[in-house]
């Protein structure tokens, strides 16, 4: 266990956008009811356009940034977690950002790629930075998910009956003061649990693709033709998390009563986990905050779109207690106060960013055909009969 606390970074802000898609479940499937009740889970918002994490989160980060009347050149750090970049490898997000917000050159900014565990190690990783720069004040941290890609159309999409994942990024803001109130945050990790929540494609199998693999745990996985998807164990993970989680957390409720706490905004994975979480921990349902019912799974960034859900709830302020768990696997507990009016609704956009994209070459048949020349007049060489023009005395042969 790793432990913070920090007594001098006060929350500014928070915000969260999603795509204005909606995918409704069909009310007359009798899957999607059975879904619906077990996962709590009606509809996702999810792009049909090719929208992406870093497109939500410049809109959140933009309406954040105007509710505290903060310029863009004014953040001295921005924090990305996602697992999907616009741009996989060395450009992050979080450079992105920074070019399309024109943020200043001592503006430090990177990516993490923690997963649905993203609030307490962003929250970690930033206010440890701040504690050690003394040029770092304005803060700003974003945790978003791209999922379209793991479908081969638009079609797919709106065939798919149920979706547990929808789309999302938060945006949370944070200034270094003199005293703030205290943010305490615990963290986790269990390596031996990645094989049963990780993504591909997998860098070991660059040269080894196929639609069926061999896990390391023996067991075999259809993965079918797309390259990306994510593969998760889900009675492992719900074990984990009713289990050796919810083990610790009632270990953490003794030294802390939960009753101090105005609100729990858990990590949105399914609402049988957090069913499981409250009945176990002995929480009020209507103490915990949840977004699923609209928006889903929406990774590492669930913890912000819950409280950005629950807006008109947090108007007054609020002491919240935060529990995020995924990838890695991966897990931490937070402690921290809102402010009142801090929290903004969840905003829908449609917006792309396009500059930053690589666009395909049209095929030849695609492309504009280049403009008629016009005729030249034919050229005749010169009669042997005709005059032919006297040479000059520096051109006459010896």
């Amino acid at each position: 266990m790793s432990t913070f606390s920090f007594s001098n970074l006060a929350i500014k802000a928070v915000a969260t956008a999603v795509p204005a898609q909606v995918h409704t479940f069909d009310p007359n499937s009798r899957r999607a009811a059975r879904f619906s009740k077990q996962m709590g889970i009606e509809q996702v918002h999810i792009s049909l356009t090719e929208q992406t994490s870093l497109d939500l989160g410049y809109v959140a980060l933009k309406d954040a940034l105007a509710h505290v009347s903060w310029a863009p050149d004014e953040l001295d750090l921005l924090v990305f977690n996602t697992q999907s970049p616009d741009l996989r490898g060395g450009v992050g997000n979080s450079h992105l950002l920074h070019k399309y917000l024109k943020l200043k050159e001592s503006c430090a900014v990177f990516d993490l790629t923690v997963g649905c565990a993203a609030l307490p190690y962003l929250l970690s990783v930033v206010g440890s930075l701040a504690c050690c720069a003394s040029d770092i004040t304005k803060i700003a941290i974003l945790s978003g998910d791209t999922k379209w890609m793991q479908y081969q159309s638009p079609e797919e999409i709106k065939a798919s009956p149920v979706q547990l994942s929808g789309e999302g990024t938060g945006v949370m803001l944070l200034e270094r003061v003199s005293a703030a109130p205290p943010l305490k945050i615990e963290l986790y990790a269990q390596g031996q649990g990645y094989l049963h929540l990780f993504n591909l494609p997998s860098l070991k199998n660059s040269w080894q693709r196929s639609e069926d693999y061999v896990l390391p745990d023996g067991a075999h996985w259809h993965v079918g033709p797309l390259d990306n998807r994510n593969y998760m164990n889900g009675m492992a993970i719900h074990e984990f998390v009713t289990g050796k989680i919810c083990d610790q957390l009632k270990s953490y409720f003794t030294q802390v009563d939960p009753a101090t706490f105005n609100y729990f905004a858990f990590h949105q994975a399914n609402g049988q986990i957090l069913s499981a979480l409250c009945t176990k921990l002995g929480l009020a349902p209507e103490r915990m905050l949840s977004s699923l019912k609209h928006y889903g799974n929406t990774s590492g960034a669930s913890v912000l779109v819950t409280l950005s859900a629950n807006a008109d709830k947090l108007n007054d302020g609020a002491h919240i207690f935060s529990a995020s768990y995924g990838m890695g696997l991966a897990w931490g507990f937070i402690e921290f106060t809102l402010p009142p009016h801090a929290v903004l609704p969840v905003s829908t956009t449609e917006l792309c960013l396009t500059e930053h994209q690589l666009k395909p070459v049209p095929p030849p048949s695609a492309q504009p055909t280049p403009p008629a020349q016009p005729a030249q007049p034919a050229q005749t060489a010169p009669s042997a009969l005709a005059p032919q023009p006297a040479l000059s005395a520096k051109a006459a042969p010896l």
